[in-house]
């Protein structure tokens, strides 16, 4: 009875799954792309401010950059040129917050590669739609939201006090963190003996906490 169970929760898993990323594959398929066009910005900021990032679809790899401001190098990439040459990226800095938005023409496919540089201590808040976020050795608080994708993180399990990572469809999975618990979705907290906190939570995907 409980090997049946388990069989049928994957099945049902693996349904789920596909209902939300099969379309998502057909739209966004790298063969698709026949535009694109790779842009940069940059401004200067403070350690330990807030950085707000909102993205619709594509992927945003954060990481520590070499100085004190925010770099951002992004590939705009779609079926036509137009949207290409109307996506558009506003980004404000306003004493220690941030806000980096991308935007495309509406109902348009166009999705965004982005690479994010920013100070060693910089606290996150990025939500994003369709894609995958990747956040490399940033120290601070970070609040990531993901609709459709996959969300790692990689930081010293030493520097966190609180870990609270959920999957409404999907798995968490944690290096060192402890475990997770949960049927068709997983969650896990922890709770530990550093300075900051990480909220995360993909609707439809995994997350991956890599302890070093």
């Amino acid at each position: 009875m409980i090997a049946r169970s388990v069989f049928a929760s994957q099945i049902l898993r693996t349904v789920l799954f596909c209902l939300f990323l099969v379309p998502l594959g057909a739209a966004s398929s790298s063969s698709d792309w026949k535009y694109e066009d790779t842009r940069s910005d940059a401004h200067d900021f403070v350690s330990g401010g807030y950085i707000h990032v909102r993205l619709t679809v594509g992927n945003i790899h954060i990481r520590r950059g070499d100085s004190s401001g925010i770099k951002i190098q992004y590939t705009i990439k779609s079926r036509r040129e137009r949207n290409v040459k109307e996506a558009t990226l506003s980004f404000d800095v306003h004493g220690n917050n941030a806000t980096i938005d991308f935007h495309a023409p509406s109902g348009a496919n166009t999705e965004f590669d982005v690479e994010l540089e920013v100070p060693q201590n910089t606290n996150l808040d990025v939500h994003e739609k369709v894609g995958d976020l990747t956040v490399d050795n940033i120290e601070g608080d970070k609040d990531l939201t993901l609709g459709v994708g996959d969300i790692r993180i990689a930081n010293e399990q030493a520097k966190y006090r609180l870990i609270n990572a959920s999957a409404g469809i999907g798995d968490v999975n944690g290096d060192g963190y402890g475990e997770t618990s949960g049927w068709l979705g997983k969650t896990l907290k922890y709770h530990g003996d550093g300075k900051y906190e990480l909220r995360a939570h993909v609707g439809v995907g995994d997350i991956h906490l890599d302890g070093k």
